[in-house]
Protein backbone atom coordinates (compact mmCIF):
# COMPACT_ATOMS: atom_id res chain seq x y z
CA UNK A 1 0.00 0.00 0.00
CA UNK A 2 2.95 2.57 0.90
CA UNK A 3 3.84 2.37 -2.78
CA UNK A 4 1.15 2.57 -4.49
CA UNK A 5 1.18 5.80 -2.59
CA UNK A 6 4.35 6.74 -3.60
CA UNK A 7 3.56 6.19 -6.82
CA UNK A 8 0.55 8.49 -6.94
CA UNK A 9 2.29 11.00 -5.28
CA UNK A 10 4.76 11.45 -7.97
CA UNK A 11 2.25 11.00 -10.61
CA UNK A 12 0.37 14.05 -9.07
CA UNK A 13 3.99 16.12 -8.89
CA UNK A 14 4.54 15.26 -12.22
CA UNK A 15 1.66 16.22 -13.69
CA UNK A 16 1.57 19.17 -12.16
CA UNK A 17 5.00 20.18 -12.80
CA UNK A 18 4.45 19.20 -16.41
CA UNK A 19 0.90 21.96 -16.32
CA UNK A 20 1.68 24.47 -19.35
CA UNK A 21 3.63 27.92 -17.65
CA UNK A 22 1.11 30.82 -18.03
CA UNK A 23 0.86 33.15 -20.64
CA UNK A 24 4.31 35.73 -20.32
CA UNK A 25 3.96 38.99 -21.60
CA UNK A 26 5.66 40.06 -24.39
CA UNK A 27 7.32 43.22 -24.86
CA UNK A 28 8.08 45.16 -28.76
CA UNK A 29 11.10 46.84 -28.38
CA UNK A 30 11.53 48.56 -31.47
CA UNK A 31 12.06 46.18 -33.89
CA UNK A 32 12.57 43.26 -31.67
CA UNK A 33 10.85 41.12 -29.65
CA UNK A 34 11.42 40.37 -26.08
CA UNK A 35 10.15 38.35 -23.01
CA UNK A 36 12.10 40.85 -20.86
CA UNK A 37 10.92 44.84 -20.29
CA UNK A 38 12.82 47.55 -21.92
CA UNK A 39 13.02 50.74 -22.07
CA UNK A 40 10.21 52.08 -24.48
CA UNK A 41 9.26 49.09 -24.93
CA UNK A 42 5.38 48.15 -25.35
CA UNK A 43 3.24 45.47 -24.69
CA UNK A 44 2.14 43.10 -27.73
CA UNK A 45 -1.26 41.15 -27.26
CA UNK A 46 -0.12 37.69 -28.33
CA UNK A 47 -2.80 35.46 -28.21
CA UNK A 48 -4.40 32.71 -30.58
CA UNK A 49 -7.31 33.95 -31.61
CA UNK A 50 -8.63 30.83 -34.16
CA UNK A 51 -11.05 28.40 -33.14
CA UNK A 52 -10.07 24.94 -32.61
CA UNK A 53 -11.45 23.69 -36.10
CA UNK A 54 -9.28 26.33 -37.54
CA UNK A 55 -6.02 24.86 -35.19
CA UNK A 56 -7.09 21.22 -36.85
CA UNK A 57 -7.36 22.43 -40.24
CA UNK A 58 -3.91 24.01 -40.27
CA UNK A 59 -2.46 21.31 -38.32
CA UNK A 60 -3.80 19.01 -41.03
CA UNK A 61 -2.41 21.37 -43.62
CA UNK A 62 0.89 21.18 -42.18
CA UNK A 63 0.99 17.48 -41.83
CA UNK A 64 -0.36 17.29 -45.81
CA UNK A 65 2.15 19.49 -46.74
CA UNK A 66 5.10 17.77 -45.05
CA UNK A 67 4.09 14.63 -46.26
CA UNK A 68 4.31 16.14 -50.08
CA UNK A 69 7.55 17.91 -49.53
CA UNK A 70 8.69 13.99 -48.38
CA UNK A 71 7.47 12.22 -51.46
CA UNK A 72 9.03 15.15 -53.78
CA UNK A 73 12.30 14.50 -51.96
CA UNK A 74 12.25 11.33 -52.29
CA UNK A 75 11.53 11.54 -55.86
CA UNK A 76 14.06 14.00 -56.68
CA UNK A 77 16.78 12.25 -54.78
CA UNK A 78 15.86 9.01 -56.58
CA UNK A 79 16.40 10.72 -60.11
CA UNK A 80 20.12 12.23 -59.32
CA UNK A 81 20.74 8.74 -58.55
CA UNK A 82 20.25 7.78 -62.15
CA UNK A 83 23.44 8.08 -64.15
CA UNK A 84 23.30 11.59 -66.62
CA UNK A 85 22.73 10.68 -70.18
CA UNK A 86 24.89 11.64 -72.78
CA UNK A 87 24.27 12.65 -76.33
CA UNK A 88 26.57 12.01 -78.60
CA UNK A 89 26.59 13.83 -82.09
CA UNK A 90 25.20 11.39 -85.09
CA UNK A 91 28.80 9.81 -86.82
CA UNK A 92 29.60 11.12 -90.39
CA UNK A 93 28.58 8.40 -93.15
CA UNK A 94 31.77 7.48 -95.24
CA UNK A 95 32.26 8.95 -98.67
CA UNK A 96 32.43 6.19 -101.33
CA UNK A 97 35.12 7.22 -103.38
CA UNK A 98 38.18 9.36 -101.61
CA UNK A 99 38.63 12.90 -102.15
CA UNK A 100 42.10 14.44 -103.83
CA UNK A 101 43.39 17.73 -102.62
CA UNK A 102 42.97 19.61 -105.55
CA UNK A 103 39.06 18.58 -105.46
CA UNK A 104 38.80 19.48 -101.81
CA UNK A 105 40.15 23.17 -101.88
CA UNK A 106 38.08 25.90 -103.41
CA UNK A 107 38.52 27.14 -107.20
CA UNK A 108 39.53 30.83 -107.36
CA UNK A 109 37.91 33.23 -109.42
CA UNK A 110 39.49 33.88 -112.91
CA UNK A 111 39.32 37.56 -112.88
CA UNK A 112 38.17 39.68 -109.32
CA UNK A 113 37.38 43.59 -109.54
CA UNK A 114 36.94 45.34 -106.09
CA UNK A 115 34.87 48.86 -106.11
CA UNK A 116 34.99 50.91 -103.44
CA UNK A 117 31.32 51.92 -102.26
CA UNK A 118 30.58 55.36 -102.11
CA UNK A 119 30.37 57.91 -99.40
CA UNK A 120 27.27 59.54 -98.78
CA UNK A 121 26.39 62.99 -100.47
CA UNK A 122 28.92 62.03 -103.27
CA UNK A 123 28.16 62.24 -106.91
CA UNK A 124 28.29 59.29 -108.94
CA UNK A 125 31.50 59.61 -111.33
CA UNK A 126 30.20 58.08 -114.60
CA UNK A 127 29.15 60.31 -117.36
CA UNK A 128 25.22 60.02 -117.54
CA UNK A 129 24.30 59.53 -121.63
CA UNK A 130 22.22 62.28 -123.11
CA UNK A 131 18.89 61.21 -123.53
CA UNK A 132 17.87 61.25 -127.60
CA UNK A 133 14.88 63.51 -128.26
CA UNK A 134 12.54 62.26 -130.49
CA UNK A 135 11.58 64.81 -133.05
Amino acid sequence: MKRNLEAALLCVALAGWMLPAGAQAIYRCGDSYSQKPCPGGRVVEADDARSASQKSQTEEAVRRDAKAAEALQKARLKEEAKPAQVLLPPAKPQEATPRTPAASKPKKPEQFTAIAPRKPGEADTKKKKPKKKDD
